[in-house]
């Protein structure tokens, strides 16, 4: 019974509060889309965050739906500069390096404790809501031009308009990781705003990632006892096996992790008739991000590295 009652909240939506528009996602894709209906951004290297203005007030929401206003001070007076009654904005908050490179642990030493958060900035790309209109349903390039008219000119600081890259579909993703970028994200130019993870909007990596659920772990290795991670993802509403992950720790990411897994122990597997000896089996809540370079037969994961934990996804959303 205690597993049944783990399984239930791993895969629990977070309520939605009123007016609130869920993330929409891209599916992961090998390749870039071809054809005159796409257009083509650089993948922003961040938090996926929402800004909402009302009246004056703002508030920023994690994909999570999380109120992480205070930790982006930036965007909130960035967004408190617009000229509209209310809006909501589709985005990313990223921190970038010298040369204008957007890097995930450069926003999370910002956002650490005394990071400097006054370098987290917000490259925008959607806007569902804009003055009580509800722009769902109005196609993409609609959605995109009345952000840009919004953003006026020049754009408040703090705020970076996700331009479009031109080029040969078949040679961006290519030239993207040329340059250090972490992939290319393409979209339908008649697509709506769907909230989930949606065909019409698609994202092709440099190198292959995606986020897993931790089941639990093998002890060992040379950082603080965390061997491996064992790892699951959600197929029809049930966590599959996929393998495990026992390299890409360091001496700053291992010892939390094993700390945090140790607090959501249980005494059995999460997936019924799995088995194995060595593990330490935990409760299906925290979200690792892992590096990869396929899929066996099997379907497991293959040359699996850790990239890092993802405080800003739950594994509900990945069922």
């Amino acid at each position: 019974m205690k597993w049944a009652r783990s399984a239930a909240s791993a895969r629990d939506k977070p309520r939605i509060p009123a007016g609130v528009v869920p993330p929409m996602h891209p599916t992961l894709v090998d390749k870039v889309p071809v054809g005159p209906n796409w257009i083509h951004e650089i993948k922003w290297d961040g938090y996926r965050v929402g800004a909402y203005l009302q009246d004056g007030n703002v508030r920023v929401l994690t994909r999570n739906l999380h109120d992480w206003t205070k930790e982006f001070p930036t965007i909130v007076q960035a967004m408190a500069q617009l000229k509209a009654t209310n809006a909501m904005i589709d985005g990313e908050a990223f921190v970038a390096d010298v040369g204008g490179m957007s890097h995930f642990n450069l926003l999370q030493r910002a956002l650490g404790r005394g990071g400097d958060r006054s370098r987290i900035m917000f490259a925008v790309f959607d806007l569902t809501m804009l003055n009580g209109e509800d722009l769902r349903d109005r196609p993409l390039t609609e959605r995109r031009a009345k952000l840009f008219d919004l953003l006026g000119n020049p754009q408040p600081e703090g705020i970076v308009f996700s331009e479009t890259i031109e080029g040969n579909p078949g040679d961006l993703l290519q030239q993207a990781c040329a340059f250090g970028l972490e992939g290319v994200v393409s979209k339908r130019l008649d697509s709506p705003y769907r909230s989930g993870r949606r065909e019409e909007w698609v994202k092709a990596k440099c190198i292959k990632s995606d986020e897993f659920i931790v089941i639990g772990y093998e002890p060992g290795g040379s950082y603080g006892g965390l061997g491996s991670l064992l790892l699951a993802t959600g197929q029809d509403g049930k966590l599959a096996y996929v393998g495990g992950v026992g390299t890409g720790f360091n001496s700053r990411s291992a010892p939390p992790l094993k700390a945090k897994l140790d607090t959501i122990q249980t005494g059995s597997s999460p997936i019924p008739r799995l088995r194995n000896k060595n593990a330490v089996w935990t409760r299906p809540e925290i979200v690792v991000e892992v590096e990869f370079r396929g899929w066996t037969e099997d379907g497991q994961l293959r040359h699996p590295s850790f990239k890092r934990v993802r405080d800003d996804r739950s594994a509900g959303e990945l069922f």
